[in-house]
């Protein structure tokens, strides 16, 4: 019996207004606004972000993007490290539609119901590259939202699911390409969309021996806004909230956003994805879930059409005056990465990273690993106009801030400020929380890393 045990929303916290949109390209305003994710977020460092609202350990990570930045390189087992999860995890990723996520937890069902696997952590995260002045532009938003399945527990009971494929000319994007395609919209909406979705629900009441008049609610993602409106209208159902006024849609993410918004109340769910065809679930809602889905929409920060360009990178250089190692970066991804330190069992002084020595009393090879805290003080900082964020060659834009964090279980720390804008204010003993980002990129390299931000 596969539940939904819990779910956690990463929203970046950059809002950008279609209207500031318009008024920047000449193309019409959709309205609302969308989510944008800083230049040092990608679909990893929100699948991360997302994850770390999931307390437990899982058995096995599934992670679902059609924008990972790696085309040979597991995402799943770099967020897994992170996360601090266990060596022996099974990890895989799931791409190359839009109902990656719901792939994934067809995957992840089936797998709790084997018995082989106790709790699955499922993560989606999107960050959709689009060429600026498109409609894309205006239609995509930036997040991630996880999900863990486990095999009975307390949530939201998956009863049945059923998939239909069926390849649309629709959006593409091809392995050398740096933004989304599409033939026409329209040919997709009408002969793709609600004709997938038909062939994958029928079955679906077949097989679980239920009507669709014993459905309470029907979460069901869509190209655009006005196919989901349409959609839900002519079966004469009134449609739920889509978001896109708030955040845009959110690829292979946006399902999970939909149910997120669904789980807080007892009842029969409906939801369905599209994508080269039609996954559809029927879930039962027995103990309500919260999620921080209202948190993550409410905390935001606006910024104009420039920045997001400058985020998005079509706007300035980013060079980097030195050559990191990735040598180091393997050997020392227990500090880097999962953010060990280590504590002197002589006069018990915590400090990072982890090296042979104690910084204070000077005892060799006489400590313990320890994980830092998720949270901290600024105890100083600094604001350099001839660095630029990552440590990148300065543009006379954006400053590098940079503090010494005091974190809350011991530690000193020197790291990077980020999801400030253009310098924004930063203050002595202002409480900051640790955010995995892209540290920066050198050599056809990504480095990652942990740095802070202003707690939301």
């Amino acid at each position: 019996m596969a539940m939904i045990t819990s779910c956690s929303v990463y929203l970046p916290v950059w809002r950008l207004e279609r209207e500031e949109i318009a008024r920047s390209t000449g193309f019409p305003s959709l309205g609302g606004e969308r989510s944008v994710a800083c230049w040092d977020e990608d679909a990893i460092t929100m699948a991360v972000e997302a994850s770390r609202g999931i307390v437990d350990s899982p058995d096995a990570l599934i992670f679902a993007s059609t924008s990972s930045p790696f085309k040979v390189k597991q995402a799943a087992a770099v967020i897994a490290t992170a996360l601090d999860l266990k060596p022996d995890i099974f990890t895989a990723d799931i791409t190359g539609t839009f109902r990656a996520s719901t792939n994934a937890l067809i995957m992840a069902s089936e797998m709790v119901d084997s018995d082989r696997y106790k709790k699955i952590l499922v993560v989606a995260s999107e960050k959709i590259p689009v060429k600026p002045a498109s409609l894309y532009e205006q239609l995509f938003g930036d997040g991630a939202v996880a999900l863990t399945i486990e095999n009975g527990g307390e949530g939201a009971e998956i009863l049945g699911h059923s998939t239909h494929s069926k390849p649309q000319p629709g959006a593409w994007m091809r392995a050398y390409d740096d933004s989304m395609k599409d033939f026409d919209m329209r040919v997709d909406s009408r002969f793709g969309y609600a004709a997938s979705l038909q062939a994958a629900v029928m079955p679906l009441f077949a097989k679980v021996g239920l009507m669709p008049t014993e459905v309470d609610r029907l979460v069901i993602s869509a190209p655009d806004p006005k196919s989901y409106v349409g959609l839900l209208k002519s079966v004469g159902v009134k449609p739920e909230e889509f978001f896109f006024d708030k955040i845009g849609i959110l690829g292979t993410a946006h399902p999970f956003i939909l149910l997120a918004s669904q789980l807080a109340k007892e009842g029969k769910i409906l939801l369905g994805s599209y994508g080269e065809g039609s996954d559809a679930f029927l879930i039962e809602v027995r103990s309500p879930l919260k999620s921080n889905l209202e948190k993550m929409i409410e905390s935001k920060k606006k910024i104009d059409y420039g920045e997001y360009l400058y985020f998005r990178e079509k706007i300035g250089e980013r060079s980097y005056p030195d050559t990191p190692s990735p040598i180091k970066y393997w050997r020392d991804e227990k500090s880097i990465l999962r953010f060990y330190g280590m504590k002197c069992k002589s006069c018990g002084t915590i400090s990072y990273p982890i090296g042979r020595c104690c910084i204070e009393c000077g005892a060799k090879d006489n400590y313990e690993e320890l994980k830092l805290s998720e949270k901290g003080t600024i105890y100083t900082y600094t604001i350099d106009n001839l660095i630029s964020p990552g440590n990148y060659n300065a543009d006379g834009v954006h400053p590098h801030v940079v503090a010494v964090i005091d974190f809350e279980n011991g530690g000193r720390v020197f790291m990077e400020v980020t999801d400030l804008y253009r310098g924004e204010d930063v203050e002595i003993g202002m409480t900051v929380e640790r955010t995995f980002r892209l540290l920066n990129e050198k050599n056809d390299f990504r480095y990652y890393y942990w740095k802070v931000r202003k707690v939301r």
